[in-house]
């Protein structure tokens, strides 16, 4: 006879962790048929068929065995001389950039190596919700920097970022283009968060997985290539959202030797080293023709276009037009549900999986994440099954 345990075996801060409510809806959705995905936020384009040759060419050469912990130096040779010519950051290859299992493994380590329990990091809401999950791990404390729609665009603004900051605060999370709202952060913006961090001594993680995803005369622009700024920024990057290659896991840091030299030493007990093939597969990625890359841009900017036209002609909802990422953030607050709600409605009526707001924080209420990751014949029919079933919710309530 098996004895029962009578203490708690699994950890306090696994259990005060909240899922993921991306997470949520996709598993809410499983086993349904005719759905259309618009939570994920995953390329629905193919990894580009020079990337993907590349890394049949490593099997072939039998790249499959560890490589140094913070990556193939030959592709920290081509990050640095991207880095350089497409974000003005001079950045050693042999000291200063860490090859990572994805961006969000980049994201951990460098929070795991930089904050100490207790001490603050302000973390933009609505935000991509990994960020104040592992400034908890970490034993920190996300504070909420909120992004408002109506006055702000979902920008930052900095006298109010600026009374956030207290004598415990140790950073501030950056993401530009932005998840989910698809803000991007001028340069003019950025020169005046960058004064505040200087100033008040602040570290900045600069989540810049988007950096190439941007419409229209939206500029990407990297707070690392400010003057003073270098020293204090870890600019977090990756190849999974620009170069459709998700399953790849293939993200990288770029940040001062020290923090580096830690999130290095720290690599060894979590992964020992991002997937070798994959890194010489990112290798083709930087140094090859980028025209997959603008053309996959060009599909994005046109379904971006064509899906807040249609939600800007069903009553209820307000859209603003995002410059950048993969995502519009519709206000659906008018329909009189909480954002968990309509988004189970959309799902269970209209079999249409979205994303509800709060899953980026408690400032995204009133709001849902559509992803433009997926083809403009899914976008159509999951905006026409969205129309019915609000006008449905329209006509209940003026019943």
């Amino acid at each position: 006879m098996r004895r029962k345990l009578t203490r708690n075996i699994i950890a306090d801060r696994s259990l005060k962790t909240a899922r993921s409510g991306i997470r949520v809806m996709v598993d809410r959705s499983v086993g349904l048929r005719d759905l259309v995905h618009l939570e994920i936020g995953e390329p629905n384009f193919p990894t580009p068929d020079h990337i993907v040759q590349a890394g049949k060419k490593a099997l072939d050469e039998e790249w499959t065995h560890y490589t140094a912990n913070r990556g193939h130096i030959d592709l920290r040779k081509s990050l640095a001389r991207k880095l350089e010519e497409e974000n003005g950051i001079e950045a050693d290859p042999e000291r200063e950039i860490m090859v990572t299992a994805g961006a969000m493994q980049a994201i951990s380590l460098a929070i795991l190596v930089t904050v100490n329990p207790g001490e603050e990091v302000i973390v933009p809401n609505p935000g991509y919700e990994s960020f104040s999950r592992q400034v908890t791990f970490a034993g920190g404390k996300p504070v909420s920097a909120r992004l408002r729609e109506e006055s702000d665009g979902f920008k930052i603004k900095p006298d109010e970022l600026e009374e956030k900051i207290t004598s415990r605060t140790k950073a501030i999370v950056l993401n530009t283009p932005g998840n989910p709202t698809g803000n991007v952060i001028t340069k003019q913006e950025l020169e005046e968060i960058a004064d505040i961090a200087r100033r008040r001594e602040l570290l900045i993680f600069a989540d810049e997985i988007y950096e190439k995803i941007v419409f229209g005369d939206a500029k990407h622009c990297s707070i690392a290539s400010f003057p003073g700024m270098k020293e204090r920024t870890v600019s977090i990057m990756g190849l999974s959202k620009t170069y459709a290659m998700t399953g790849w896991r293939l993200g990288y840091a770029a940040a001062p030797k020290q923090i580096v030299d830690e999130m290095n030493k720290i690599q060894e007990f979590y992964v020992t080293c991002a997937t070798s093939i994959s890194q010489r597969a990112a290798i083709a990625a930087l140094d090859g023709p980028q025209d997959a890359v603008r053309a996959m841009v060009k599909e994005y900017e046109g379904r971006r276009d064509f899906l807040c036209e249609e939600l800007r002609k069903i009553e209820g909802i307000s859209c603003i037009r995002p410059d950048g990422a993969f995502y519009v953030f519709p206000d659906i607050s008018r329909f009189g549900l909480k954002c968990e709600e309509l988004a189970n409605l959309l799902l269970d009526k209209g079999k249409v999986v979205t994303t509800p707001g709060t899953a980026f924080g408690s400032y995204g209420e009133g709001h849902l994440r559509l992803s433009l990751a997926t083809s403009m014949e899914d976008l159509k029919v999951g905006v026409e099954r969205m129309k019915e079933v609000l006008s449905e919710v329209h006509s209940t309530r003026r019943a």
